[in-house]
């Protein structure tokens, strides 16, 4: 460490510089994963994904370039049931995850009986991916668009409901105690002290979750969820250059829904 003194007599210690530090505990860690995972440099092949590439975005066989994209339209149909089970999974969830983050946050229910429980419930939903979801959805409802809601719905209840009731902790109690002191119950004060505070939160936290949503629905037409999975699951062993329309397509929506949740975000803050 050096020593500096400024002209008011001060004498400031420069501080260590970590940048070394943090380099050693890369090292060291690559070192110790290399033990444990092996990997064979024969078996990596960079040309393999320069063919997978021309075969995903270039026709097949006696296809044009104008069938290429002829094939983009007729993915409207299994695009708008993306967007719409992605939205109405993300909605349902994140409005169910309310109340039970809620019962989640201790310093609204300060009895760990209750709050313990809830998390726990939670956490058990949380744990199972959303794949195995939309799996357990088509065993009871059949393969389709409602089998991808439901999926949706508790992937995104799980994710709102833990990341709402941290929000919730944070929050300024003050107003929420001084309405309880004139004699509010609890959810007439949860209701003008705490929901301001929260509401732009959970308005942004649904919009990432919706964005989120959009990207792995397409993960789970391969169970038979419905949507563009399924279109890219029926394809995906013959038919490259249609995998590679249904991407593109995925790309445009995802990036078009990514700058629409930028600029709702903007204007919450």
């Amino acid at each position: 460490m050096r020593k500096f003194t400024v002209s008011s007599g001060k004498t400031v210690v420069k501080p260590i510089n970590k940048i070394w530090f943090i380099l050693l505990v890369i090292l060291i860690l690559t070192v110790i994963f290399s033990l444990f995972i092996r990997i064979d440099p024969r078996n990596i092949r960079i040309g393999e994904l320069f063919i997978l590439f021309e075969k995903l975005f270039t026709p097949k066989g006696n296809r044009t370039w104008g069938d290429y994209f002829a094939f983009m339209l007729t993915l409207r149909e299994p695009l708008g049931e993306t967007l719409k089970m992605s939205l109405a999974g993300t909605v349902i969830g994140s409005l169910a995850a309310v109340p039970f983050a809620i019962l989640s946050a201790k310093n609204i229910l300060k009895n760990k009986f209750l709050y313990y429980p809830v998390r726990f419930v939670i956490n058990i939903v949380r744990t199972i991916p959303a794949l195995l979801l939309a799996l357990i959805a088509v065993f009871f409802v059949g393969t389709g668009v409602l089998s991808g809601i439901i999926a949706i719905a508790l992937f995104s209840f799980g994710i709102m409901t833990k990341m709402l009731y941290e929000v919730i902790e944070t929050v300024d109690m003050t107003s929420f105690e001084a309405l309880e002191s004139t004699g509010a119950n609890k959810i007439v004060a949860f209701r003008f002290s705490v929901i301001p505070q929260i509401a732009p939160m959970f308005v942004s936290y649904m919009i990432y979750i919706f964005e989120m949503n959009v990207r792995s629905s397409a993960i789970l037409g391969y169970v038979g969820a419905g949507g563009i999975g399924t279109t890219i699951k029926d394809n995906i062993l013959y038919n490259y250059d249609r995998v590679g329309a249904a991407i593109i397509v995925m790309l445009v929506v995802i990036l078009g829904v990514q700058f629409f949740s930028n600029f709702v975000r903007s204007k919450l803050q």
